[in-house]
């Protein structure tokens, strides 16, 4: 009797699973199309919190380590009138580095800032063409 309710219940999850893909792929959604946000009205530059694509960081071009990250941010905010924050991550970093990065200047009490992109999609670099090419742009 046992082998019995087992199978039933193997039954009973794979017609579920099924229901589930099924349905998944027969919602017929349409997503919003996003386009290029307006620029930001500022007075002074920006300063730029720069992720690489080996996930190091980076204020204003200037490599900077987890532990002074937000000493050096506060150091720049007060010392300025006009404090904006952008976030410039490069496609081939880990997605999870961005999101900490989020969560600590949230927990500093940075909670305005903007995220850096692109108007249009970049080729990807030439590995042929050396590092030259990326100096380049």
């Amino acid at each position: 009797m046992p082998l019995l309710d087992v199978v039933f219940l193997l039954l009973t999850f794979f017609a579920f699973a099924l229901l589930v893909m099924v349905r998944a792929e027969v919602l017929d959604v349409e997503l919003p199309v996003i386009e290029a946000g307006r620029s930001a009205e500022q007075s002074g530059a920006p300063v730029v919190v720069t992720i690489t694509e080996d996930g190091s960081l980076a204020i204003d071009r200037e490599p900077v380590d987890d532990d002074s990250l937000i000493g050096e941010l506060e150091t720049r905010r007060t010392d300025s009138d006009d404090f904006t924050l952008m976030l410039e991550v490069d496609v081939g970093s880990p997605s999870g580095r961005l999101i900490e990065l989020v969560q600590t200047l949230r927990n500093a009490g940075f909670d305005r800032f903007g995220v850096l992109g692109s108007s249009q999609s970049q080729p990807p670099a030439d590995a042929s063409a050396g590092p030259a090419a990326s100096a380049a742009d």
